[in-house]
């Protein structure tokens, strides 16, 4: 196991850009950039409509049941789009954060890769330390989750087998 480990942290040393893959790979985005702008829109409308609704009821135009069952209806529908809305930046965070990554391994990249093929065990070790936060060793897979910079999170990015 520790051989793969250390072809998996040699694999991402010398190519970064599969972390953005692997990424890709693991990750379908339900909401895409071109309907956030629809959500928000739908979400504003929604807004508008929940403050007529107070109106109509405040002027007795509705009667309090029409009013309870419109308000929840129109909360709830709220309530999904902003659940969408949060999960589109958590995912464009998410997508900065491993680009972030990316250029950082690509610069230890240059540094490291004429050391790699002859480091020792003592060497392998730290780098394995350094890009290494933990190894999460399942019933059917290994995951290696990197070490990331502290301002964005962490988070787990490739199972080995």
């Amino acid at each position: 196991m520790e051989k793969r480990i250390w072809e998996y942290v040699c694999q991402i040393v010398h190519n970064p850009e599969s972390l953005e893959r692997q990424d890709q790979d693991g990750k379908q985005s339900t909401v895409t950039s071109e309907n956030v702008d629809a959500l928000k829109t739908q979400c504003q409308k929604l807004r508008r409509g929940m403050e007529r609704l107070i109106d109509s009821f405040a002027e007795g135009v509705i009667d309090r049941e029409q009013f309870t069952i419109r308000m929840d209806r129109t909360k709830a529908r709220i309530s999904e789009i902003e659940t969408k809305l949060s999960a589109q930046a958590a995912d464009q965070d998410h997508r900065v954060h491993v680009r972030s990554l990316r250029t950082r391994l690509a610069a230890l990249s240059n540094h490291l890769q004429s050391h790699l093929n002859e480091a020792d065990w003592t060497t392998k070790r730290e780098i394995i330390r350094a890009l290494v936060q933990r190894i999460e060793i399942g019933t059917t897979s290994v995951v290696v989750v990197l070490r990331l910079p502290a301002e964005t999170g962490t988070g787990p990015w490739s199972p080995l087998w």
